[in-house]
């Protein structure tokens, strides 16, 4: 089993891939550690100083909302992803911040799925505590995750194919990709990817 930090599970799959054979089609078997899993949260998401924002930006201070220091577990099949979010929903009021706001643990959870060529989780849940102030924002902070918990597998493995994969002369590309098995460990997510590939 290989295990892969963030952008490198595109190029683990592909170099497993190619080297079992004639590319055409083949699976890759692939284990990624809860530690690479976060680090793989980092890249994909939290590209604003260490934070993911919903709203406002590293200069606001009155009305924001965001999520930071990822910590990736798993239990009864389900990938669970802790961030610690912070926000508020203030206005200014002469040189004060007034409106209500918080700092709390906020757990993600869901089922690993690859679809369309992206990794995500299906059937996500978020875990909060019932707070005024979450109430306000727990409709924006749900649907942020859902779009920005993915991974586009597919199109680094494409990227992948199109320098590295093919032998001279030749171009290789990713026709399909499905994932066959999936399994959620105390430690390591473990995926069976089937990869079919084209050479010209």
């Amino acid at each position: 089993m290989r295990r892969l930090p963030g952008k490198l599970l595109a190029a683990g799959v592909m170099v497993t891939v190619s080297t079992l054979g004639p590319p055409v089609a083949d699976a890759a078997e692939v284990t990624l550690s809860h530690a690479a899993l976060e680090r793989v949260v980092w890249q994909v998401m939290l590209t604003e100083g260490g934070r993911a924002y919903f709203e406002g930006g590293l200069d606001d201070t009155c009305r924001y909302a965001f999520v930071q220091e990822p910590k990736v577990s798993g239990a009864n099949g389900r990938l669970h992803v802790r961030f610690l979010f912070s926000g508020r929903a203030g206005a200014q009021v002469g040189e004060r911040c007034v409106g209500p706001g918080d700092t709390f643990d906020l757990v993600v959870s869901g089922v690993p799925a690859l679809s369309r060529g992206e990794l995500y989780l299906e059937d996500l849940r978020v875990e909060a505590p019932d707070t005024a102030y979450f109430r306000l924002v727990s409709g924006l902070v749900e649907s942020q995750l859902r779009q920005r918990l993915r991974y586009p597998l597919k199109q680094d493995l494409d990227r992948i194919a199109a320098t590295v994969g093919a032998p001279a002369g030749y171009s290789m590309s990713v026709e399909s990709l499905e994932m066959s098995q999936v399994q959620v460990d105390a430690d390591a997510l473990r995926v069976s990817l089937d990869v079919g590939l084209s050479i010209r």
